[in-house]
């Protein structure tokens, strides 16, 4: 059964890739930019007609500066590079404030400033993206805007306790000073690897191990395996939302213990991971019509959102491809052909979120979600090659 398990999702995983490759990504190429204002669209819809969105969010650029930065080394496509190098450009023409430092998170079509807000989340995906970059394409040309983001997380954004503030104004004064949210600190720790597998430099691991303490001894509950979202700044549950907890993220967690056990030799941690990973598929997988619920309650495991957004099921995947137990791969070949069949369209399109009957509730498509398309499709083919 395993031979015939591992052939099947192997040819899921290539028929994946290729979709994505070959029809999503061209698909981007296509409608993604818009030609009138520069920049990217916020959204599409599946015919290619951009969204309402009168804006432009930096976490959008980032994402699809990794996406098309990758694919120019994963396909040596040189239309890739250009995409990703006009990206680069309105990225740093548009949303870096020269005055006082940091990335805005949006600006206007006409690319000024709209939001002036510092926020962590979209700065650990500018430094994901200048990264992957800076690594792919242009390494002497990005490496001072690698540094100039650094800095200002490490100077701007970190607190005494350890976390990181999560929403500051143009001054960067906290706005959010009583909230710990776990998301924009997963990123970053997302970011922080990706800066120890560039840089080699024990700067950059001790980055590396700060947040992982900081999840452990903070964000996770080790006795129920689950992972709070939502913490006070006296790091206990949010009285209005700290009940809610997300299948999609402990997958996400789990697929970073790996990464980050592999980083600092510190084989425990993904222990940590396959025990996360396990608890989260009993409370977080639909056994009744497959898929991944959105949101779960801590308190009693309970449904909170039954709709399946597309991003949960590909950082799933991600999981399963490192901790691929017999149990997993069966798993893992659900996930594939359940992506295959209600998800990624063979025209490279794609629904976004689903009630949990499998019936459609949107077809925009946020664009931003071909990051999740794309590290998918690269934890497969690693573990294809493994």
């Amino acid at each position: 059964m395993k031979v015939s398990v591992n052939t099947s999702i192997t040819k899921l995983s290539n028929d994946f890739f290729r979709t994505f490759t070959d029809k999503t990504l061209l698909f981007l190429l296509e409608h993604g930019w818009d030609t009138k204002y520069g920049g990217l669209f916020e959204s599409l819809d599946s015919q290619g007609k951009n969204g309402p969105e009168d804006f432009r969010r930096v976490m959008v650029h980032a994402r699809q500066l990794f996406v098309f930065s990758r694919w120019t080394r994963v396909t040596g496509d040189k239309v890739f590079e250009r995409m990703a190098d006009k990206i680069f450009e309105y990225l740093t023409s548009s949303f870096w404030d020269a005055d006082y430092g940091g990335w805005y998170s949006r600006v206007a079509l006409d690319g000024k400033p709209l939001d002036f807000t510092k926020d962590l989340y979209a700065h650990a995906f500018v430094l994901f993206g200048l990264l992957h970059y800076a690594e792919y394409i242009k390494k002497n040309e990005v490496e001072a805007w690698i540094q100039k983001t650094i800095t200002v997380l490490q100077q701007r954004f970190l607190r005494s306790d350890g976390s990181y503030k999560e929403q500051m104004n143009r001054y960067f004064s906290d706005m959010a000073g009583n909230q710990r949210s776990q998301n924009p600190h997963m990123h970053l720790l997302e970011a922080a690897l990706a800066l120890s597998t560039r840089y080699e430099s024990s700067q950059y691991n001790a980055l590396v191990e700060s947040l992982s303490k900081l999840f452990d001894d903070k964000f996770l509950d080790r006795r129920k395996l689950i992972i709070h979202e939502y913490l006070n700044n006296s790091f206990y549950p949010d009285k209005e939302i700290g009940h809610i907890i997300e299948p999609g993220h402990h997958y996400e967690w789990a697929w970073l213990l790996n990464w980050t056990a592999e980083t600092l030799n510190q084989p425990e941690l993904k222990g940590l991971g396959a025990k996360i990973l396990s608890k989260s598929l009993e409370f977080g997988w639909d056994f009744e019509f497959d898929g991944v619920f959105d949101q779960v309650n801590a308190t009693n495991l309970s449904i909170l959102k039954s709709s399946k957004r597309l991003w949960p099921i590909l950082e799933l995947i991600k999981a399963l491809c490192v901790y691929p137990n017999e149990h997993n791969l069966m798993y893992l070949k659900n996930c594939l052909e359940t992506v295959l069949e209600h998800y990624l369209k063979e025209t490279g399109t794609w629904i976004e979120r689903y009630t949990q009957d499998w019936q459609v509730l949107s077809d925009k498509m946020p664009v931003s979600s071909a990051y999740h398309l794309g590290m998918a499709c690269l934890e497969l083919e690693k573990f294809n090659d493994s």
